[in-house]
């Protein structure tokens, strides 16, 4: 990913997370009759008001495993728990429990509660009322944190919403809640992202996990990121800028090959990448090339001319408002001698 999101560690919606997790620390060495001690008095609180999709699910929960040896109870929790690792997941130490639609039995009931914790729950009216707060809240509070960001981290060439506009993003599981649920409240694992990297045609419900090269995949959150370099190389030049065929080169400075390439593999980078650029390199190209001859700027040096407009380019993508642009200029300057002439044709035949 172009670079890691700070985490809003003080949000009250984390709560959520980490009441359930509580939950089966309870439950994971009990073997008694279940009563209501076992829910520490907020989760009490919503499981009363949630009976049907909370309380009862964990009450059948526990039934079933406090007849199971301490071994086979202690792994179930573990699983839970090692889903909500997500850095250690990202990092390739951990693995998630898949659990599938068509799953059946204890895992269906387990399964069922965490995807209703996300649907119902963590945004409904009793967690709101006990606790005074909404997603909103937590996406205006983490869009102010993250204010420098106006473009998605992902893929660099999405918009986002930030606190001010009156829609937001949505949270984009990073591990899919159809496949991995147990993981579907960890804030960790919920990332605003850009439309286009969250809809069906890119990432939506892929097993990121599956997809990993080596099991490694950039953490969101991860505040040692240095992000990512990318590089245009054009290896078949031709005056019809559809037909220029593009070498994508992405580069991360802690040389961390394996998570490039899930990224790369995961939101179909370079086809993106290779889509994006020949959409709107004639634009840029033209907008460089008037600039170097414009009349005002006659007086001017040609290698000053060229500094200053590169050094727009740099500033421009310190900002984050466009890093791709730069790149692929330099590419398309350097290996496209054919379309700029045909550009440049087209200016004068006008």
């Amino acid at each position: 990913m172009i670079r890691s999101y700070k985490y809003e560690n003080t949000a009250v919606q984390l709560k959520l997370h980490e009441l359930i997790l509580s939950f089966f620390d309870r439950i994971e060495n009990e073997t008694g009759v279940f009563d209501d001690s076992f829910f520490c008095a907020d989760l009490l609180y919503l499981a009363n008001r949630h009976p049907k999709i909370l309380k009862t699910p964990c009450i059948d929960i526990y039934n079933t495993i406090r007849t199971w040896n301490q071994k086979d109870r202690s792994n179930l929790c573990m699983q839970i728990k090692n889903s909500n690792n997500i850095e250690s997941i990202c990092e390739g130490t951990v693995m998630p429990k898949k659990i599938s639609r068509t799953v059946t039995g204890l895992l269906k009931i387990i399964r069922d509660l965490f995807l209703n914790l996300y649907k119902q729950v963590l945004d409904g009216d009793a967690f709101n009322e006990k606790f005074t707060t909404t997603l909103r809240t937590h996406f205006d509070s983490f869009s102010k944190l993250n204010s420098e960001i106006t473009l998605c981290p992902i893929c660099g060439i999405g918009e986002l919403k930030k606190h001010q506009d009156v829609t937001r993003d949505q949270y984009d599981h990073y591990l899919p809640q159809s496949i991995y649920p147990l993981s579907s409240i960890n804030f960790k694992n919920l990332v605003p992202t850009c439309k286009e990297c969250n809809s069906l045609d890119v990432k939506a419900e892929k097993d990121i996990v599956a997809l990993a090269s080596n099991k490694k995949l950039f953490f969101p959150y991860d505040s040692t990121h240095k992000g990512i370099t990318v590089n245009f190389i054009v290896t078949k030049d031709n005056p019809n800028i559809d037909e220029i065929k593009w070498e994508v080169a992405c580069v991360n400075p802690d040389n961390k090959i394996d998570e490039v390439i899930s990224w790369k593999r995961i939101y179909d980078i370079d086809n993106r990448y290779q889509g994006f650029v020949t959409a709107r390199i004639e634009k840029w190209y033209r907008h460089f090339w008037e600039y170097m001859n414009s009349t005002r700027l006659a007086s001017l040096d040609e290698a000053i001319r060229s500094q200053a407009y590169n050094l727009f380019l740099d500033l421009d993508e310190e900002s984050y408002l466009n890093f791709i642009r730069r790149p692929a200029l330099d590419g398309f300057l350097s290996g496209s001698l054919l379309a700029q002439a045909e550009i440049q044709a087209k200016h004068y035949s006008n």
